[in-house]
């Protein structure tokens, strides 16, 4: 065992005696709180599926309506998307006063220094808010733009990552690209053969490329009236104009700089993700600082309100003729233009009906789609957020989009929406945010058809929502679907808990708990307190696709049972003892890492060099709407003489993946995450405290048969009600 180092001694822990028996705790008064925690999670599911057959977003609506509100990330759905929506357009401001109220926290009084005490921090249109806990009162208000000696200190300088062009030549020799200033030149999206011997072929160096993901809006035109031809072109342009006026004044090959404590936010100079990829993909490579000067004086010329007020006004440019008046004044940024080259499936692909080579070309276009939108950044067009989302091709599209984007955000531009907002935009202010929980509900239905094998998939995809103009497109999406569907990992405070959660067995009848107020934290410089030991390939164990190509969801339903003990025959060595605690996203997800473990655990014995003898899952679900086929929840001492705590790499650095991380750790025994969504160097020893300034472990005497969840505990309630019977609901 000389690769595991053993954890220093803990601090004393918490002495706490049961003192009431568990045949008598129903009976007992003080249990009251106990049982309304319990009632939370049971209401909310009751809720939820009561009244009949529904889509898997109206169940994830139903159930967030019923758990109780929290003021930090919830979860969104379209349902719930389009309920604040109807709200807000009935209390909705004229446009001028809408404006100036958006100017509200840009011109309120800042403090000089985050005030002491202990403040949650949230990030919104370039603004860092400090709010007090608990209450989230703002206490105080910083520009990420200014330089803020607590950030900046901290700050790495990091450009975006350049396009990968090079890498992607040869794939794309037959991708067709319509330049900007030929989009400009015709003011709309012309149609694919009016243009073949003006588009761009494969994808250049030197060139800034855009996937534009959109609605048709007729069945033979997709923008019959340039409203989309209009926005794209004046977004493109400003945002060039943003990347001039970042370059002169940080400096062309001056690297922006990130804070990683701030949710990866840049402070300090620095424009959007789209006009930093301009930055470095186009302005680098064809500008020096002398040539630069001319550019950006023009634009200086032209004016920041001029260039902004017409974003926000394409719509009302018809035929483009107040942005070709403003391009005649820059005649130094104009052949700038010709560098950025769009995707538009109407102008990029034949439309039916096609000749034998233009089917051909369809078809090597249509496979590729997903190089496609790695090779271009994507900028999607929003004018209806639930339909765009509500379509299977735009949808799979904007799921493509997070994995594709440089960054993970995607350009999102709203067809009727506010000014196009320059600077960096943050997970909540893009479609990253929307997507990534839409991704929580697919997921579930996927699971649900595979797995459970409960619906056909024509079923799935009704219940989700998805429409297709085509319905023998279904095989390919769906197939697309199952590629990449599965989610980042979401944190919740209303998240259903369910399963077992292991606890080390100190012996003597004593358990190592976490405490009742534990709440996980992360150091400020992003890093954990860990050592990398090796690489396991465990994408297998999220492979849903895989599992259906092998067969083993035709071998029948899968094993659900929260825990699992290996043969003693099968046991049996001089390798330490190990257990695997999965932590995972739903019930769905953890019956198919753990299906996946048990018959590759041979692989993991030999690379901890351990012996393998139980297993165990959490599932921490957001939004439960799938099939849930265990349902309750309860603590179990386990005893081991290694721990691997095992899922996504967000669910295992944090909440419940950090609790058990810290309480093993503090349990001096060895404790080894291993992250199955990354490919490399995934594996890693805790080797500190995980979760600073957070509350400690208790050592919890006289363990008895402990208490079962019948329906699974709330996030927000888990700790407190897990063991600790009889504590105030929170």
């Amino acid at each position: 065992m000389s690769w595991l180092s053993r954890s220093e001694p803990p601090a004393d822990g918490v002495e706490s005696l049961l003192s009431i028996p568990p045949e008598k705790l129903r009976r007992h008064p003080r249990l009251l709180s106990v049982w309304r925690a319990d009632e939370a999670a049971a209401k909310a599911l009751a809720y939820a599926r009561g009244g009949g057959e529904q889509t898997y977003d109206a169940l994830a609506y139903r159930y967030l309506c019923a758990c109780p509100q929290v003021p930090f990330l919830g979860v969104e759905t379209l349902s719930g998307l389009a309920v604040r929506e109807r709200r807000q357009q009935r209390a909705r401001l004229p446009d001028d006063l809408a404006r100036l109220a958006q100017q509200h926290d840009f011109i309120a009084h800042r403090r000089l220094a985050v005030p002491d005490g202990q403040v949650r921090v949230g990030i919104e249109r370039g603004l860092l808010y400090a709010m007090a806990d608990p209450g989230g009162e703002i206490v105080g208000r910083f520009p990420l733009a200014v330089p803020l000696r607590a950030l900046d200190g901290i700050a790495k300088a990091q450009d975006v990552r350049p396009q990968p062009t090079m890498s992607l030549r040869r794939n794309l020799t037959a991708s067709r690209w319509l330049p900007l200033d030929e989009l400009i030149g015709s003011a709309r999206f012309p149609e694919m053969r009016e243009v073949a011997s003006r588009l761009a072929r494969g994808v250049l160096p030197g060139r800034h490329h855009v996937f534009v993901s959109h609605r048709w809006h007729g069945v033979d035109q997709p923008d019959p009236d340039g409203t989309q031809a209009r926005l794209v072109a004046w977004h493109l342009f400003a945002s060039l104009c943003e990347a001039v006026r970042v370059a002169h004044r940080r400096g062309l090959h001056t690297p922006r700089r990130v804070n990683h404590a701030a949710m990866n936010m840049p402070v300090g100079m620095a424009g959007s993700d789209l006009a930093e990829c301009l930055l470095v993909g186009v302005l680098r490579e064809v500008l020096d600082a002398a040539s630069l000067t001319p550019v950006a004086r023009e634009v200086d010329r032209a004016g920041l309100d001029a260039i902004e007020l017409g974003a926000a006004r394409a719509c009302d440019d018809v035929g483009l003729r107040r942005l070709h008046e403003l391009l005649d004044t820059l005649p130094s940024l104009r052949p700038l233009l010709q560098r950025i080259h769009l995707w538009y499936d109407y102008s990029c692909v034949p439309q039916a009906p096609r000749t034998r080579e233009e089917q051909v070309l369809f078809r090597q276009t249509i496979e590729s789609l997903f190089l496609l939108q790695f090779a271009g950044r994507t900028l999607v067009l929003l004018d209806d957020v639930a339909d765009y989302l509500g379509r299977a091709w735009c949808s799979l599209e904007a799921v493509n989009s997070l994995a594709c984007t440089l960054g993970g955000r995607p350009d999102v531009l709203l067809a009727h929406g506010p000014a196009r907002p320059s600077g960096p935009a943050t997970d909540a202010e893009s479609l990253r945010s929307l997507v990534n929980d839409r991704q929580l509900v697919i997921w579930r239905g996927l699971l649900d058809t595979e797995l459970f094998r409960l619906q056909t998939r024509e079923e799935c995809v009704r219940r989700l929502g998805l429409a297709m103009a085509d319905p023998g497109d279904l095989p390919y999406l769906y197939d697309r679907m199952l590629a990449t569907a599965v989610p980042n990992g979401r944190m919740s405070r209303q998240a259903l808990v369910t399963g077992v959660v292991p606890l080390p067995d100190m012996g003597e009848g004593k358990v190592l708990i976490p405490a009742p107020d534990y709440e996980g934290s992360q150091p400020l410089d992003g890093g954990r307190p860990v050592r990398v030991i090796g690489s396991f390939d465990g994408w297998g164990g999220l492979n849903l696709r895989g599992h259906v190509e092998e067969g083993h969801a035709e071998a029948g339903p899968a094993d659900s049972s929260p825990y699992w003990s290996v043969p003693e025959q099968a046991a049996i060595g001089t390798a330490p003892t190990c257990h695997i605690a999965i932590v995972a996203e739903c019930e769905g997800e953890a019956v198919l890492i753990s299906s996946w473990i048990r018959r590759h655990r041979a692989e993991l014995e030999k690379l901890l060099r351990v012996t393998v003898v139980s297993g165990s899952w959490t599932a921490v679900d957001p939004v439960p709407v799938g099939h849930l086929p265990h349902g309750r929840l309860r603590a179990r001492p386990v005893k081991a003489d290694v721990w691997v705590v095992m899922g996504k790499s967000g669910l295992v650095a944090n909440d419940v993946g950090q609790a058990l991380c810290r309480v093993v750790f503090e349990a001096r025994l060895p404790v080894v995450t291993v992250s199955l969504d990354l490919a490399a160097e995934n594996v890693e020893q805790v080797v500190g405290d995980v979760a600073p300034g957070a509350p400690h472990s208790a050592l919890l005497s006289g363990w008895g048969a402990g208490y079962e969840h019948p329906a699974g505990l709330l996030s927000m309630h888990l700790y407190n009600h897990l063991l600790q019977w009889g504590a105030p609901v929170r």
